[in-house]
C-alpha cells in the first residue's frame, strides 16, 4: 500500500533526476549520482516508497527456519513482520503486529532481549505480549481473552486476521514485497538465475546471522563497495589477495535487469577469501562448473541483498536501511550440510569468521568516512575506474525506479 509523499519528498526527487546526465554511462565517461541521493532526508523519504515500497526486498533464506512451527521476527524499515515454516511446511510471511491494539507480537516483554541475530522461534501460535490474543501460523486469530463481553470471539475469528505479505522464494531465497501491484521477480534476474542453478542454494545450511546494528551509511554507498574491486588491493591489502582486483571481468547491463553483478577469479582453485592463509578450508559445492570453481562471483538484487558466491559457500548481507546515512546490516553464511557436518568444520569457521571480521571493520571505517565526504559541499561526481564498472549499472537500476515512481505519484 502506497503511502503518499509530501512536496518537500517529490521536490527532491526532482532535483535528483534533474541531475544525472552521465549517470548511466559507459564507466570511461560516468559520472556518481548526486550526493542527495546518500545523504538527503528528503530524497530519503521518497526513496522508501519509490524502492522499499515497490521492489522486491530479500528478508532471509529458507534453512533459517527449516521446522514446522519455525517463527524468524524481523523488522523491514520500522514494519515489524515475521517469516515462519506453518504446519504444512510451507513458508509465509505475515504482519506482526497484532490486530487489536496495534502491539508488536515479537516486541515487550515476550521479546525482550531478542534481535535479528536471535535463533528463530517454535511454536504452533503467535501470542501478543500485551493482552494475550492469540494467532495461528496462518494469521487467523485463535484467541481472545476477555473479549466475549464486548464481540463474541467466534465473531472476532471470522474477520480478524494478520495481513500477510506477499512473498516468493527464489533458490531458497525469501523476497517480500509491500506492493500488491508489482510484477513478479520473473526474468529481472534471469543472469543470476543462470549463476545459482548450479550452487543448489535451495539445500544449502545457514549458520547463525550476524547483525551489525547502526551502521553510518547510504545502504546505496554499502552496494556500490561491495560490487567495485577497485578498493581492495588497498583497503583490504592482506586479506583480499586471493582474488586480486585485476582478476575482475565485467558483464553488459541492460533495462529491466534486476541484478547487478560480476566476477573476479581466483588465483587458483584452492584459493579462499579471508582464509587464514589464502586456502580454502571446506569443500567446493559439489555442482558447481570449472568456470565457477574458478571464481567468486559479487551478486546484487537491490535493494536489500548483497551476495558473495564462493566455490565453498554462499554469504547474504541483507541491509535494512534506518535512514539516509544509517542501516542495520544481517550476514547469513550458507554451507552444504555435508561440510557442515565434517569433523573440523566449526573450528575451521571460526578460524574464518575472525579472518572476515578484519574486512568487515575495514570496509566499515571507509564507507562511514565516506558517508562523512559526501556531506560535504565539494563531494565529487567522478570520475572512475574501469574496476568500478557496476556503479554506474546499479546507477541505472536506481534511476529506472526513481522515474517510474515520479511519474506514478505525480
Amino acid at each position: 500500500m502506497a503511502r503518499p509523499l509530501s512536496t518537500a519528498a517529490l521536490d527532491a526527487a526532482r532535483r535528483v533526476l534533474d541531475d544525472v546526465d552521465q549517470c548511466t554511462d559507459p564507466v570511461a565517461t560516468a559520472r556518481l549520482l548526486p550526493p542527495e541521493v546518500y545523504t538527503g532526508e528528503d530524497f530519503w523519504e521518497f526513496e522508501k516508497e519509490a524502492i522499499f515500497g515497490r521492489e522486491w526486498l530479500c528478508v532471509g533464506h529458507v534453512s533459517e527456519i527449516p521446522e514446522p512451527g519455525d517463527q524468524l521476527p524481523l523488522t523491514i524499515l520500522d514494519e515489524p513482520i515475521v517469516i515462519l515454516r506453518d504446519l504444512s511446511g510451507d513458508v509465509r510471511v505475515m504482519s506482526a503486529v497484532c490486530q487489536h491494539r496495534g502491539q508488536p507480537l515479537f516486541g515487550g516483554l515476550a521479546g525482550e532481549g531478542r534481535d535479528a541475530a536471535s535463533p528463530c522461534l517454535n511454536s504452533r501460535r503467535m501470542v501478543c505480549p500485551y493482552h494475550n490474543w492469540q494467532f495461528a501460523l496462518d494469521g487467523r486469530l485463535v484467541a481472545a481473552p476477555s473479549m466475549t463481553e464486548t464481540v463474541p470471539v467466534k465473531q472476532l475469528r471470522e474477520t480478524i486476521r494478520l495481513p500477510q505479505i506477499r512473498h516468493e522464494i527464489f533458490h531458497g531465497l525469501i523476497l517480500i514485497n509491500f506492493d500488491d501491484d508489482a510484477q513478479p521477480l520473473g526474468s529481472s534476474l534471469a543472469r543470476i538465475d543462470e549463476e545459482l542453478s548450479t550452487f543448489g542454494l535451495d539445500d544449502l545450511v545457514a549458520l547463525p546471522a550476524q547483525v551489525f546494528p547502526n551502521q553510518q551509511w547510504n545502504w546505496k554507498i554499502h552496494h556500490d563497495n561491495a560490487l567495485e574491486p577497485y578498493h581492495t588491493s588497498y583497503v583490504h591489502r592482506g586479506v583480499h589477495e586471493a582474488a586480486p582486483a585485476k582478476n575482475a571481468r565485467f558483464y553488459d547491463f541492460h533495462e529491466g535487469d534486476g541484478q547487478v553483478m560480476h566476477p573476479t577469479y581466483l588465483l587458483d582453485e584452492n584459493a579462499g577469501l579471508a582464509s587464514t592463509d589464502g586456502k580454502r578450508t571446506t569443500a567446493i559445492i559439489p555442482g558447481l562448473t570449472d568456470e565457477q570453481r574458478r571464481r567468486v562471483m559479487f551478486a546484487s538484487i537491490p535493494p536489500m541483498l548483497f551476495s558473495i558466491l564462493q566455490p565453498t559457500f554462499v554469504q547474504l548481507a541483507m541491509i535494512h536501511p534506518t535512514g539516509p546515512g544509517s542501516m542495520d546490516l544481517r550476514r547469513v553464511n550458507l554451507y552444504p550440510k555435508s561440510a557442515v557436518e565434517e569433523p573440523g568444520f566449526h573450528e575451521a569457521y571460526e578460524r574464518f569468521t575472525e579472518r572476515k571480521a578484519l574486512a568487515i571493520h575495514q570496509d566499515a571505517v571507509t564507507t562511514a568516512a565516506l558517508q562523512q565526504g559526501l556531506r560535504s559541499r565539494y563531494a565529487p561526481r567522478g570520475p572512475l575506474s574501469w574496476m568500478e564498472s557496476n556503479i554506474p549499472q546499479l546507477n541505472q537500476w536506481l534511476i529506472e525506479r526513481y522515474r517510474k515512481a515520479l511519474t506514478h505519484d505525480v
